[in-house]
Parts: structure tokens; sequence; C-alpha cells
């Protein structure tokens, strides 16, 4: 069963001594001070400064004050600039309403005034509101509206702000690709505006976007031209924000070498100047890094003392991902008496809204599932599952309901504009008709007219079944999660049955039941996942079946490799079979193959552009001499052999230097 290990990664903002000395400096000032004008000075100037604070309940009677002294005087443009700082306090309080109309006061008074530039300040603010509010695609098309609004009057780099706003908004809805164009095109206007700090900017957005769809190649190369460029900067935290970056992507890659090289030069940095948010947050990604590398006692080193500056920052959501990882780390080391007792302890926190959200909660009862199920209780295994399993679907109720509800939001739209495109085509049919009764000559005008009003109306069934795709696609991946779901519950039933008896024997052939279950579940498991339903990576897949089954057998002395080119992919009803035939070669391996000594498997995969060939090996003691398999059918071979047949393949099975099986079948 797959963990959950959590990542943070914060933003850091260091406060100065020199900042909070100039902030009571001019509020000195301000009392002091009686002429309004110079009052709408000094707090312009305070309010720059108060506008970067953690916290802006201190600041809001200054802005609500540049408000009263900017309308009193008649300063429209200064008024505007405080609309934003209060808009911004809205924000930080979760108030939506008064947030968007704030900024819509502001938006107005710049339209009656025709200021170009402050309404495209404003159409960024307005659009980061709905963005704050996880409105995106409202928020997407009030950003593209300022960057219309700023290509016809180009001034200024707001344009460098509305392309990262708008990168971040498609990223946030999987909009991937729309995503990468827009850090591009920001990009290139960052290059021609000469603004160094955007341009870093918008390499390590690129780079993030390209780790969450595992492209590390394309990551690593915008990463590392960002660390080259960043040689420009002079903010150290600046550099090492992306040497922190470029880590990560090097962990997601399996270059754990790399990644810990990148993220220890940030800890020798952040020891020595003291940030101990992003201290943790390093300690936290060594840790993971330590993890994935089974190197238990190591992780476990850097997360305890990332526990340890979570408690001393008395921060609520880095001891929450103290807790979860080092529960995690405890599961793997198999303590399960540790990870329940961190677990539990948790659960008594999740009252508090503000640190557990519905994915948390069912995180939470995934993992103390898993430590129920170490412990050989399956009854309270069992109880978490079940509360996983409703939270799951209670997150993927709400997932579809709201896709439905928004897709069918926009058939209506599109429905009433198509009706008025329909309208208008009539009426453009009817003049031509009328035109042809004048003069035969204009035959050709109407024959082009009826094309366009053609592909009009094909155009709309086009995207009518695009549409009607996008909900199928969301019902099956439903109906892979149900269905990954139930075989979960009837694995749990087969534990409980194997805790009523004692026979090995018969434990044993319940093992190799669940682990059958498991290599047709975990075709449904990366299916749900998956953007493509209809075919799953074949290298993932097969680590996840040989992950199963040596925790089945517990037999270090046997090494299991596989090599499989990353990008092969087996279609859906090709994946079950192909799953159960690995399933049953290991499992035979294992048994029969080594009698306890040490001994090598083999998994091979390759594709000749019409067949894929799969090669199943090992270097044990093979097959008995009398062994003949036209005349002997043991269940595990009768079982290869029909799965072949379903694949239309050709099965053959030899003895040489161990059994290797090869079948060849059309893709």
């Amino acid at each position: 069963m797959k963990r959950i290990l959590l990542l943070c990664t914060f933003i850091f903002t260091i406060t100065l001594t020199s900042q909070q000395t100039k902030i009571d400096s001019l509020k000195n000032i301000l009392k002091l001070e009686n002429k309004d004008s110079k009052k709408l000075k000094i707090l312009e100037n305070l309010n720059e400064i108060l506008f970067d604070q953690a916290s802006l309940d201190e600041a809001l009677p200054y802005f609500n004050q540049m408000t009263n002294l900017a309308i009193k005087l008649n300063q429209k443009k200064t008024e505007c600039e405080s609309y934003r700082y209060i808009a911004e306090y809205y924000m930080r309080q979760q108030d939506f309403e008064n947030a968007k109309k704030i900024t819509e006061k502001s938006l107005k008074i710049n339209k009656k005034l025709n200021e170009v530039e402050q309404q495209i300040l404003d159409l960024n603010l307005l659009a980061r509101v709905y963005h704050h509010f996880q409105k995106y695609e409202e928020a997407i098309k009030i950003y593209n509206e300022g960057i219309t609004l700023y290509k016809k009057n180009p001034k200024g780099n707001v344009i460098c702000n509305l392309y990262s706003n708008v990168g971040i908004a498609y990223g946030l809805i999987n909009q991937n690709e729309n995503s990468i164009n827009a850090y591009i095109k920001g990009l290139d206007y960052a290059e021609k505006l000469n603004d160094i700090q955007s341009k870093f900017m918008f390499l390590n957005n690129l780079g993030w976007t390209y780790i969450a769809i595992e492209q590390y190649v394309k990551a690593e190369k915008y990463l590392l031209k960002g660390l080259n460029d960043s040689l420009n900067i002079t903010s150290e935290f600046t550099k090492m924000s992306l040497h922190h970056t470029i880590g990560l992507n090097y962990s997601r890659w399996g270059k754990y070498n790399e990644a810990l090289k990148h993220n220890k030069i940030v800890l020798k940095y952040l020891h020595d100047t003291g940030n101990k948010l992003f201290e943790f947050d390093v300690l936290n990604s060594i840790g993971v890094i330590y993890l994935k590398t089974n190197q238990l006692p190591i992780s476990l080193n850097y997360f305890e003392k990332a526990y340890q500056l979570a408690l001393e920052i008395n921060n609520k959501t880095a001891i929450q991902v103290s807790n979860t990882n080092l529960g995690i780390l405890f599961l793997n080391l198999k303590e399960y008496a540790k990870a329940e007792k961190i677990f539990l302890e948790m659960a008594k926190d999740t009252i508090n809204e503000d640190l557990f959200k519905q994915n948390e909660f069912r995180d939470l009862y995934d993992n103390l599932s898993a430590v129920y199920e170490g412990k050989k209780n399956y009854k309270m295994a069992f109880k978490y599952h079940k509360q996983f399993k409703t939270i799951s679907d209670s997150i993927m109720m709400e997932a579809r309901d709201s896709k439905v509800n928004e897709i069918a939001t926009k058939y209506q739209t599109e429905k009433k504009e198509t009706e008025n495109l329909k309208l208008k085509t009539e009426k453009v049919e009817q003049a031509i008709i009328l035109e042809k009764e004048i003069s035969k000559k204009r035959m050709f005008s109407f024959g082009l007219a009826a094309s366009i009003f053609i592909l009009v109306i094909g155009g709309y069934f086009y995207q009518k079944n695009k549409k009607q795709k996008v909900v199928i696609v969301g019902l099956q991946k439903e109906l892979h999660h149900r269905i990954k779901n139930n075989l979960a519950i009837i694995n749990t039933f087969i534990e409980v049955a194997k805790e009523e008896f004692s026979d090995i024997a018969f434990n044993n052939k319940l093992t190799e039941l669940q682990n059958r279950i498991a290599s047709i579940n975990e075709v449904h498991q990366q299916l749900y996942k998956n953007a493509d339903i209809t075919s799953l990576s074949v290298k993932k897949y097969v680590q996840k079946l040989v992950h199963n089954i040596q925790q089945s057998f517990a037999n270090d002395n046997i090494v299991v490799s596989q090599n499989i080119n990353d990008y092969l992919k087996l279609n859906a009803e090709q994946s079950f079979s192909v799953g159960l035939i690995i399933n049953e070669f290991l499992t035979n391996s294992f048994k029969y193959a080594f009698d306890n000594n040490a001994g090598t498997i083999l998994i091979e995969m390759k594709d000749d552009h019409q067949n894929l060939l799969l090669a199943l090996s090992d270097n044990g003691k093979g097959l008995p001499k009398d062994f003949d398999i036209q005349q002997t059918e043991t269940f595990g071979i009768r079982v290869m052999k029909l799965l072949t047949q379903q694949l239309k393949g050709s099965f053959n099975l030899e003895t040489k230097n161990g059994v290797t099986l090869n079948i060849h079948f059309p893709k």
C-alpha cells in the first residue's frame, strides 16, 4: 500500500530589525505632523513597509487613514493604491466579498480616469483575489484581460507578474501546457525588459512545472540556467531557493547523490544565517532522500532534527509535517507501536480545521490502517480503512459534482451562443438567397456562406463531444477508484480469514491469492491516477508487483532486477494479463528456484514496433530433469499459458542456467 510522504515548501519573509526601527520612526513623525499633504506622504512610505509584514492587522488603520486623506485631497492615484493595500488585508482575512468589492472600486475609478497602467494593476489584483479563493478559471480570464490591455499599452514590467500569475493558475487546474506557454511568454518579456528578477522567476517556475509533470530533463535545463543567471542576483537567499528546487528535481528523478549535494549546500547556508523555517524544510527534504534510498537510520536523524526545529519555532504546520514523516518512517522500520502513537496523537488534533483538510484526514486514516495491518490487528485496520474509503469517495464525489456543474454551466452558455450564431447565420443565408435571385453570378458567395455554416455547426458538435469525453473520462476514473477500493476491502477480508486458520500451507495459498489481487489492483490504481486512462507505465507497474512479492516472501537473498524502457506503455486490457503472468513467475521463482540460497530474477520487456517481448528468467536450480511442459500442467503454468492465449501470444518455457520464459504478443 502506497504511503503518502509529506513535504512542504515555504515562502519565507525575513523581517529585519532596521525595518521595525523605520516603522516606529515614521509612526512618531506621523503623530507630530499636522499638514494633511505631508501626512499623506508619510503614510505612503509607512504603508509600503507595513505591507510586507506577515500580519496586516496592525497596518489596517494606517491603510484606512491613507484612503481618507487621499479622498480629502482628491489624490485619486494614492486613493487607489490604498484600496489595493486594503484588498490584500481582506484576502489574508479570507474575506472574498470585501477583497473583490474594494478592488473593483479601484478599477472603476481608474477606468473613469482612463489610467491604463493603473487598470492593469487592478486587474492583476482582482484576478489574484479570485485566485486566492481557488476560483482559478475566473482568475485566468481576468489575468488574460490584463495581458490584452498591456499589449495595447506596453508600459512597465507588470506583464511579467501577469504571465507568472496566470501560469500558476493554469498549473493549479492541471493545464500544464498552458502554464508552460505562459511562463515562456513571460520569460520572453523579462528578457526584452532586462528584468533579471522576473527572468529568474520564470526559469524557476518552468522548473517546478516540469517537475510536476515528471519531465525532469527539461526541469533540469531551466533550473540550471536559472542557477547560472542567479550569479547576477545579489540575493543569496534567492540562489539557495533555486538550489533547493534543483535538489527536489533530482530527488524525484532518482538522482539522489545530486539531490543531496544541492540540499546540503542550502543547509550549510541556512545554518550560518539562521533561517529556521527554511532549514526545517531542507532537513525534511534530506530525510526523504535517505528514506527513498532505504538509509532509514540517517533519515531518522534528519527527521528528528526537523521535528526539534518545528517545536522550537512553534509552527503548527511544521509540527504536523514532522509527525507525519516520522510516522511514515517508523512504518518503514516496522516499529508499529511508535508509528501508532504518533498517528493517534495527530488524530486527536483533527478538530483543528486549519491543520487538517479533507485529504489529510484521508491520509491519516490510511496510515493508521497500515499501522494496524502491520500489527496484525485486522479489525482496527479494517475500521480505519473504511474511514479512509469514506473520505476518498467523498473527495471523488465532490470533484465529480463540481466538474459536472462546471460542464453544465458551460454547456448552457455555449448553447445560447450557438443559438445566437445560428440566427445570425440564417439572416446571412436569407440575404444571400435574395442576392441570388437578383444575380446568379453570386453563387460562389452563397456556397462559401453555406460552408462556413457547416463548419460552425460541425465545430459545435465537436466541442460538445469533447466535453462529453471529459465527463466519461471522469466517470471511468471514478470506476477505477471504486474497483481499487473494493479490491482493497477483499484483501482485508482475506487477511482476517488468515487469522482464523493456523495451517501454513493454507495461509500461503491465501497470500498468493492476495498477490494476484494486488497485480489487478495496481492496474486500477495507475489508471485512476493517470491523465491517460487507457494505458499505464510498464516500469512503474512492474516495480509495484515486485515490491508486493518481495514483501510476501521477505527473502533478502533474492534480487529482482528489470530492464524496461521508461517510456514503454501497455493498454489496460493487456496490463491485467501481463501483471498476472509476472506475478506467477515471481511467486514460483521465490518458492522453488533457490532453496533459501541467493539468486537473481530478471524481468525484461522490449518493443519491436509490431510485437512486445516479455522475458522472465531466474538463475536458480531450474526445472526437474523429467519435467515435460507438454505433459506437466501445474496450476501456475496453466494460468500463464491461458493468459498468454488471451494476449494472442506465443509461450516458450525452457531450462537453461535456471528457468526462462519468453512470451511474444502483438501490441
